[in-house]
């Protein structure tokens, strides 16, 4: 029975998936059902071969016997990879990982791996709530936790760890940093052709914010003041008498979210990124300031189109600055984490036009 589970690790040991291995842990778990050890290994073949009901089959088995940090770790990402068409399965199949990822943490709270795991948790379930419930920021701090442990072992995947940072990074706008960590990841694996592509596309997408505001969309002045007077009293929806709420211009918010205001701007460009999540558009409500909005949980066949009316309530401003390689972007940027509050044309948007954000890790 050992032979069998040394025979079928020695065989699962590559990243692709082995079905000499499959047999011969099927073998090992078949003689000793309760070989927790054995089972954790073949759920990971499985889960090498694409049968993710398999792999959580075999971790639920694992810690039927044993509550053990790697099957709770396996499993919680086996519960995020699960394909489910219904979203609040998803939700709750998202926070039950969650759940294991903490559990295995508080086995072992020096193993950087778990807290890997558990900061892809908080990252994920961040996608299916506000941003100012601080999942994101709960997912830095894990990433941290994982650095201190793990950064100098052998055998800890730190180019993974500085991908995924870089992603809750780029999410919670804080640019600069992400770009350090797609260099950092590229420096620990030189050939991730995901990473160099992220590192690209997200200086670019930041180019090009600088240039939309700093041109002010490169829409004409006659075409850019029609588009200013052309804002009414429809735009404002139920606003218009709401005394509760004032309306500023973008030139007199200030950082951070500005309780009790919204404005009222035109859309003058968009700024495709090519990760998806967020729809960035760069926005004026007069002819000589624009800033961008960065618009979070759209659906990717939802967009706004040029010369579009966008009511912000208590909109949420920060100033974009990154410095690198000799380039440096600035920028006022007002963030909109839950589309279901704000305004198109006068008009609130359908539940069909907004959905969860998108997200991709590396891996694990």
């Amino acid at each position: 029975m050992k032979l069998l589970y040394l025979l079928g690790r020695a065989h699962n040991v590559m990243p692709e998936y082995d079905s000499e291995a499959q047999n011969y842990l099927s073998s090992a778990v078949k003689l000793n059902p309760s070989y927790v050890e054995a089972w954790n290994e073949l759920g990971e073949c499985f889960w090498k071969g694409g049968d993710t009901a398999s792999a959580k089959n075999c971790f639920t088995c694992a810690l039927e016997k044993c509550r053990n940090k790697v099957s709770l770790r396996n499993l919680s990402i086996v519960l995020r990879q699960l394909k489910v068409s219904d979203t609040e399965e998803r939700k709750k199949l998202l926070f039950e990982g969650l759940s294991l990822a903490k559990e295995a943490v508080q086995l072992d709270p020096s193993d950087g791996k778990s807290w890997l795991i558990l900061g892809n948790a908080y990252f994920s379930v961040a996608f299916y709530s506000t941003h100012s419930d601080g999942y994101i920021q709960k997912a830095l701090a894990a990433y941290a936790q994982s650095e201190k442990y793990e950064m100098n072992k052998r055998n800890f995947n730190t180019a993974d760890l500085c991908f995924n940072k870089a992603m809750a990074l780029f999410h919670d706008e804080k640019y600069q940093e992400a770009l350090e960590n797609l260099e950092r990841s590229q420096k620990f694996e030189p050939d991730w052709e995901l990473s160099r592509f992220k590192y690209d596309s997200t200086l670019k997408f930041l180019l090009n914010m600088k240039e939309m505001v700093a041109l002010k969309g490169k829409l004409k002045p006659r075409k850019l003041n029609s588009f200013l007077k052309s804002i009414s009293s429809k735009d404002l929806g139920p606003y218009k008498a709401n005394s509760a709420f004032k309306r500023v211009s973008l030139q007199d918010l200030v950082v951070g979210t500005n309780k009790n205001k919204y404005i009222v701007v035109k859309v003058v460009a968009s700024v495709s990124y090519d990760g998806g999540s967020p729809l960035a558009c760069c926005v004026c409500d007069k002819p000589d300031f624009a800033a961008i909005a960065t618009i979070y949980r759209l659906s990717q066949d939802y967009g706004l189109t040029i010369g579009d009316s966008l009511l912000i309530p208590e909109p949420q401003l920060q100033t974009i600055h990154v410095s690198l390689k000799g380039q440096v972007i600035n920028f006022p940027c007002v963030r909109v984490d839950s589309p279901q509050n704000i305004l198109v044309n006068g008009h609130n948007l359908q539940p069909t036009q907004m959905a969860s954000m998108f997200i991709k890790f590396s891996s694990a």
